[in-house]
């Protein structure tokens, strides 16, 4: 499954599920605080709206959040603690996934390194504020 993140300009940004979860955790583990999101326009679900990152149903990430996001990951980008901090994320995301039933093969596990072509360009897209999760 893919996330596409999308500005109200039209540009967008394509991640994997996996790759954004470990970015948003990740920025979490340099001290980001989520602030949620906001429910999709027409959004009708049973409840009130939780405010989730990891779905793509069109939710809005406000520009104060997603500029706090790209800041807490370039905090993580530039530090000297980053591969520590990669391998322990992804080895805690794919560990609950494991703890769910969900069996990863080895070629399937990801590695820190996937993620140096990510950085820039996702810290560029965040930058600009706010966005859309579709």
């Amino acid at each position: 499954m893919a996330i596409h993140l999308r500005k109200q300009s039209g540009k967008t940004i394509n991640l994997s599920t996996r790759h954004w979860t470990v970015m948003l955790t990740l920025a979490e583990t340099f001290g980001w605080s989520p602030a949620g999101t906001i429910a999709p326009v027409g959004w009708n679900g049973p409840g009130e709206w939780g405010g989730a990152y990891d779905t793509n149903d069109g939710q809005l990430v406000s520009d104060d959040d997603a500029k706090s996001l790209a800041r807490h990951l370039h905090g993580a980008a530039v530090s000297d603690q980053l591969p520590i901090a990669l391998t322990d994320v992804i080895n805690y995301i794919e560990n609950a996934a494991e703890a769910r039933g969900t069996a990863i093969i080895d070629a399937m596990r990801m590695k820190p390194d996937e993620f140096s072509d990510i950085f820039s360009p996702l810290l560029m897209f965040l930058y600009e504020g706010s966005f859309y999760i579709d």
